[in-house]
């Protein structure tokens, strides 16, 4: 693919070894706002080192993987160290106009150093809150203040700061962050890239009433309170199942926590699929379930995958977490009190027996996700590129002719 000279130049650092959905929706949002994109991430085994999807350069550096909590933030370093040779190698063979990086870790904005003293402009958009994260997995506050210096260090060093809520916009201001320097853009994936090209099965699977739960396994996101709900219903509603998909580090306890409870006739676990897979299943459940536990985390996050669900025609059953509940009430989302699995098991048991109050949130889900969503979300994040540079595109792009931007390929549900 040959790039214009008079287009200008963007870069997006993320230390994942994977093209996820969120850094896909931005890359392609600044593409077609009129820059040549890269986006720099880990190399996976076995990937090429440079690749081009949808018109963005995906630029794999390699980094060695390393499972302990000290190899973690060696990783951290090293890819630190990688991206910020290569940006500056790149900016003065031919210059970025703006370079965002993407946490975890905070402290990756630093590798568009030489490219902000030549002129470049940085965000920096913080999707998680690395001190609360750090307290909710380890257990203990001792590495709060250092990565709260470092959190703050690494807004102050970028132009502008994007953040996920709120709630953790605030959480930022009072840790010292200027407010106007902040922009929240919710979490949501772009329809376009989540569907892609997949299209719904002939004919939809009837396998009675299927509750769903996708995303990493890890003990905060709360997949053991749903194998305990399972295990509460398990006789009682002889249609419900579970399907579960994801991985992680608890991926393994998951599956053993499933056959130790003798579950497999009622929870099914798939570990990691593909996106079309993931589709499939998602078409044809009955409700999604988003099981966070409480922690200084999650009270101040929204998970992406609320969204997901809405995205088909789900209703969706999560646990009442502050940032999640202050923005959507009872008429959004059926919820339940964090980590009690006799809770969610009343929660599923109510959603079992009411069609008219899972066709409420279904409804309401969707609206939700129609005015909150990545159709609203896109020219706010935008924006903060048109403020920092002037003369960004912040309409949506133009639809070719012969295109039918209004299909729904759910609208047969």
């Amino acid at each position: 693919m040959r790039r214009s000279r008079g287009r200008r130049r963007a870069a997006i650092v993320r230390q994942n070894d994977w093209y996820d959905q969120q850094v896909r929706r931005e890359a392609e949002a600044l593409a077609s706002a009129g820059f040549d994109v890269e986006v720099v991430c880990v190399r996976a085994p076995g990937a090429p080192r440079r690749t081009v999807v949808n018109g963005v350069t995906i630029v794999a550096l390699p980094v060695r993987k390393r499972d302990s909590s000290a190899g973690t933030f060696i990783g951290y370093g090293v890819f630190l160290l990688r991206a910020a040779a290569y940006l500056s190698v790149q900016h003065l063979r031919r210059p970025y106009a703006l370079v965002q990086a993407n946490s975890m870790p905070d402290f990756l904005v630093f590798a568009a150093l030489v490219p902000k003293l030549l002129g470049a402009r940085v965000v920096v958009y913080m999707q998680e809150p690395t001190p609360e994260l750090a307290e909710t997995i380890l257990g203990r506050k001792s590495l709060t203040p250092v990565l709260a210096r470092l959190e703050q260090w690494s807004i102050r060093f970028a132009h502008h700061t994007v953040t996920v809520t709120e709630q953790l916009k605030q959480r930022y201001v009072e840790r010292g962050a200027p407010a106007d320097r902040i922009t929240v853009v919710l979490n949501c994936p772009d329809p376009d890239n989540f569907l892609g090209s997949w299209s719904p099965p002939a004919t939809r699977s009837e396998s009675g009433f299927v509750a769903v739960c996708h995303g990493t396994i890890e003990d905060r996101y709360g997949q053991d309170t749903i194998i305990e709900a399972a295990r509460i219903l398990h006789g009682e509603l002889p249609d419900l199942r579970f399907v579960l998909t994801g991985s992680g580090s608890k991926a393994q306890e998951l599956a053993d926590s499933i056959a130790d409870h003798g579950l497999q006739d009622t929870v099914q676990f798939e570990g990691w699929v593909s996106q079309d897979r993931l589709n499939d299943i998602l078409y044809s459940a009955s409700v999604g379930i988003v099981a966070q536990k409480a922690s200084p985390y999650s009270h101040l996050v929204h998970t992406n995958k609320m969204v997901d669900y809405w995205l088909f025609g789900l209703p969706v059953i999560a646990s009442r977490l502050d940032a999640l509940a202050e923005f959507y009430d009872d008429r959004f989302v059926e919820y339940y009190q964090p980590g009690d699995a006799a809770d969610l098991a009343a929660a599923i048991r109510r959603l079992h027996a009411d069609a008219g109050r899972r066709a409420e949130l279904a409804k309401n889900g969707k609206q939700a996700q129609v005015e909150n969503g990545w159709a609203t979300q896109r020219p706010v994040y935008l924006g903060v590129f048109n403020s920092l540079l002037k003369d960004v595109d912040t309409d949506p792009p133009l639809e070719p002719a012969g295109s039918t931007p209004d299909h729904d390929p759910l609208s047969t549900r």
